[in-house]
């Protein structure tokens, strides 16, 4: 997908060149019902269970000195405490750092915690706290939960996290970045289940199947993004990797996710000076937190309309349970690429990772879906309305829907190159700009900014 090519570009270029679709079988596509107020999809119950009160991180009031802490050679001092009279707090300055790395099984996989720190800043204004996993291979993170500090009174802060399927090498972490902060305790406790799913006001343009509840879903009713739900970089290198492929943009965090009027805006503009390698857009994207193995997903989208511009809603696998963190496998439910010429506003390329040296196996596919360049016509341009992209995902294979007409099946295969049943996935949208596929026409500066608009974002799993 947006993040790697799955066709290759001489392969997508070829493509162009097969008029129609010649192999389309003669079953009659399946068109999903509608939701309706009447018959939406149970909302599934979050995962039960009975939460412990057991204190988590042993030297949290220091009573132990700076015990467990590491990384108090700059900055770092023990103070006396003024709330608990003899006791002792920490203090970082400057440049802080203070990490405490939580014993092998103090964590379980996918439940969930609160970390609760009573800290303030005496000056400066670049205080955090966070708890961050790593996985085995490179050490790097690939998940972390941060809250910032920022009251001159000592003050609760808060972070409420769902540990993910790897928890082995967690550790809760102080930082300060040119200020001084104290830290007058710091608690880790399990909790009831977060949930992943809030209301939906209208069902309306939502073609869920029979036989499933909904598990996640943000219908982006409120500002700011919800940021314990999404993540606004690749999961890659220590979750900063901002580009994928040979794109334009970097992804960023300066209002490039805006929320108005129950939508989410990805939006993407033009840097006003030259960067190197062409990187001269910035633009938004989104990773959910949360991560499921087959279901069925949906989102309502309205498509941007410059040329250059490459939106993207797809599936990409998450770390597994030995902290494995690897690609393929991928499930691109949509690459809207707008290059003015070979690919147009009123087509959908839809593609899934495939075993080297292999072509997709296809089960159906609709007359309008060419399948050399795997790409769907429409007989409407996606930037001038709202549209409803679902997939069903089963285990190897699944079907894709456009508005709830089927539009394509094939058999797919979740697995590392190895075989190994791939991690559970987490769900990405993302407007990356230009490259060799999206701007190999140039890019239509002119036009900016552009966005891609997001209605809202759903995940079901079967309910048998």
């Amino acid at each position: 997908m947006a993040g790697f090519a799955l066709v290759t570009m001489a392969q997508h270029v070829a493509a162009q060149t097969s008029s129609g679709n010649d192999f389309a079988d003669e079953r009659k596509p399946k068109t999903l019902p509608m939701n309706s107020a009447a018959s939406h999809p149970k909302t599934a119950a979050p995962r039960r269970y009975e939460p412990s009160h057991t204190e988590l991180l042993p030297n949290g009031t220091f009573q132990d000195d700076a015990n467990g802490w590491e990384g108090g050679k700059q900055g770092n001092t023990l103070v006396d405490s003024e709330i608990r009279r003899g006791g002792r707090m920490l203090q970082l300055t400057g440049v802080g750092n203070s990490v405490y790395k939580l014993a092998v099984g103090s964590l379980l996989p996918l439940t969930s915690y609160t970390l609760r720190i009573k800290a303030r800043l005496l000056q400066g204004n670049g205080g955090f706290v966070s708890v961050r996993f790593r996985e085995p291979k490179a050490n790097g993170t690939f998940r972390t939960y941060r809250q910032p500090v920022t009251s001159t009174d000592f003050t609760d802060v808060v972070v409420e996290f769902t540990a993910p399927a790897y928890t082995d090498m967690a550790e809760v972490a102080l930082q300060t970045f040119g200020a001084t902060m104290q830290v007058e305790s710091v608690s880790l406790k399990m909790r009831s289940a977060i949930d992943n799913t809030e209301p939906v006001d209208s069902w309306a343009n939502s073609y869920t199947p029979p036989g499933y509840a909904m598990v996640f879903n943000d219908e982006f009713s409120k500002a700011p993004l919800n940021r314990n739900k999404w993540f606004t970089r690749y999961i890659y290198g220590n979750e900063t990797t901002d580009k994928l492929n040979d794109e334009n943009q970097r992804y960023a965090d300066n209002a490039n996710h805006q929320i108005e009027d129950g939508v989410l805006h990805l939006v993407a503009r033009k840097l006003p000076r030259s960067r190197p390698n062409g990187a001269n857009y910035e633009s938004g994207m989104i990773r959910s937190d949360f991560a499921l193995l087959y279901g069925f997903l949906e989102t309502r989208v309205k498509m941007p309309s410059g040329v250059g511009t490459w939106a993207a809603f797809w599936l990409n696998s998450d770390v597994g349970e030995t902290g494995r963190i690897n690609w393929p496998p991928e499930i691109d439910m949509f690459e809207f690429v707008n290059n003015g010429k070979d690919d147009t506003v009123n087509g959908l390329h839809i593609a899934a990772s495939t075993p080297k040296g292999t072509q997709p196996l296809w089960l159906y596919t609709d007359p309008a879906f060419s399948r050399p360049n795997q790409t769907w016509r429409a007989p409407f341009d996606f930037d001038k309305g709202w549209h409803t992209v679902g997939v069903d995902w089963k285990p190897g294979a699944f079907d894709l829907y456009i508005d709830g007409l089927k539009v394509m099946s094939r058999e797919h295969s979740w697995t590392y190159v190895d075989g190994v049943v791939g991690a559970p996935a987490h769900i990405l949208l993302n407007l990356a700009i230009g490259g060799a596929w999206a701007g190999r026409y140039g890019i239509e500066d002119s036009a900016f900014p552009q966005s891609l608009d997001i209605d809202w974002v759903r995940a079901y799993k079967k309910t048998n």
